[in-house]
């Protein structure tokens, strides 16, 4: 809502003013209006909410334009009132007797408004199913009355995409994040016993996490596991899983489609996977995704890696963003693939400057680099692209980095991740022990 000294920055003057009226004219309307006629509060209610609201001026449709109007900022709306914070105080049906006299034009009865929302915040996960919706009131709406909806984010349409009503549940997380995404409003219910803390997470704090699933062997039970676990990419601020088919881990969890058939052939001097191209491919969805720009760190976790998002997040306090961007390595031999940290700045570098390091290592192997995709984004990151490379070897202990005696016991309080433990029965074993140590 625009205070008149924020309206006339913003370009809508009062009739009469010789100053340009730009934001109406760049939004394409004829007229921008607040009507006066008796039930105008009802009509601005029911009708669905529109982009230029945000700021702070409301359309009247041309046929209204013989009505008396005055071009003024929008005053507070009796039916969502603001509180402190940018947080919409839920509304209330007014009194029976409200009703306008009108020979019955505005005798539909108003929306009930539903639970708590503020603009310009999305909550991700623990999506119960989305819906398509028109607006925010409608995503809220679809939320009342869905009995296991606790939260909603509602997505503003953009150019390749359609509006989106993403409704909350409680799980996998007890709590939701909540993280700054300018094309979204969120909000929760306030019926009894349907709530759910939204939390803000602490200045350089936020994890996207994710995890490539093959659609055959071992990896899709441990991901059940977690999931029921609340564990893992679960316990992120925001999580995701890829894989070359559609495959749904959990309730609202479906994997996200990679352009790969995820084979890779065994070589290089270690023996291992030689998975660069499959993992490009996934970065390729990642980046096209573009949900790394919304929190402070990516983290790319195996699925039989044994990961504790709070563990890494006490460790993560140390580090401070760079301009360059940031990555952690986490073995003296150089970069494993367990777990793998970027800063939000790190990621925006590599998504520019991956293609360089292919042609670059393309040209200096004469073909492909024999790189698994760890030794491929490290020597990339580090000697391409000059980014900061810090070790910290608190991030993993795994059977190939020289692991102390016992490590596989899981009792070390300082670790964020243990790997590989590739058995349902082996992974929950490491999960509970470390859990209690």
């Amino acid at each position: 809502l625009l205070p008149a000294t924020a309206a006339t920055a913003a370009g809508i003057m009062p009739r009469g003013s010789s100053a340009p009226t730009s934001a109406p004219q760049q939004l394409g309307l004829q007229h921008i209006r607040i009507p006066s006629w008796p039930g105008a509060v009802k009509w601005m209610q029911q009708r669905p909410p529109r982009s230029h609201e945000a700021q702070g001026v409301i359309a009247v449709p041309t046929q209204a334009a013989a009505r008396p109007t005055a071009v003024r900022p929008l005053q507070p709306a009796p039916v969502r009132p603001l509180v402190p914070g940018g947080v919409f105080a839920p509304a209330t049906r007014p009194p029976a007797n409200a009703a306008n006299s009108r020979q019955g034009r505005d005798a539909t009865p108003l929306v009930q408004q539903c639970g708590w929302s503020e603009a310009g915040y999305e909550y991700p996960g623990n999506d119960l199913y989305t819906v398509e919706v028109p607006s925010a009131d409608g995503c809220c709406q679809a939320c009342q009355e869905e009995v296991q909806c606790l939260a909603w984010s509602w997505r503003a349409a953009s150019v390749s995409e359609a509006p989106a009503c993403f409704l909350k549940g409680n799980q996998p997380r007890p709590r939701l994040s909540k993280v700054h995404n300018s094309v979204c409003v969120s909000g929760r219910q306030t019926r009894p016993n349907a709530s759910i803390q939204v939390i803000e997470p602490q200045p350089g704090q936020s994890l996207f996490c994710f995890s490539l699933v093959l659609p055959w062997g071992y990896e899709r039970s441990l991901l059940v596991l977690q999931y029921s676990e609340k564990a893992s990419i679960f316990g992120c601020d925001e999580y995701a899983v890829y894989s070359n088919q559609e495959i749904q881990v959990a309730d609202g969890v479906v994997t996200k489609i990679v352009d790969s058939n995820l084979q890779c052939k065994i070589g290089g001097e270690f023996g291992t996977c030689l998975n660069t191209p499959v993992f490009l491919a996934v970065w390729k969805r990642i980046l096209t995704d573009d949900r790394p720009h919304l929190h402070d760190w990516t983290v790319k976790v195996d699925p039989d890696a044994v990961f504790f998002p709070a563990r890494l997040r006490a460790v993560l306090v140390r580090y401070k963003e760079t301009p360059r961007g940031i990555y952690l390595n986490n073995c003296r031999f150089g970069l494993h693939g367990p777990l793998e940290v970027f800063s939000r700045n790190a990621v925006a570098a590599w998504g520019t400057g991956r293609e360089t390091c292919v042609m670059h290592f393309n040209k200096l192997c004469s073909g492909p680099c024999k790189f698994g995709e760890d030794m491929f984004i490290d020597q990339c990151l580090m000697r391409v692209l000059k980014l900061n490379r810090t070790d910290e070897f608190n991030l993993l202990l795994e059977d190939h980095c020289a692991p102390p005696t016992g490590w596989d016991g899981c009792r070390d309080t300082t670790v964020a991740s243990f790997h590989p433990f590739k058995t349902a029965a082996g992974y929950r074993r490491c999960l509970v022990s470390a859990t209690l140590a």
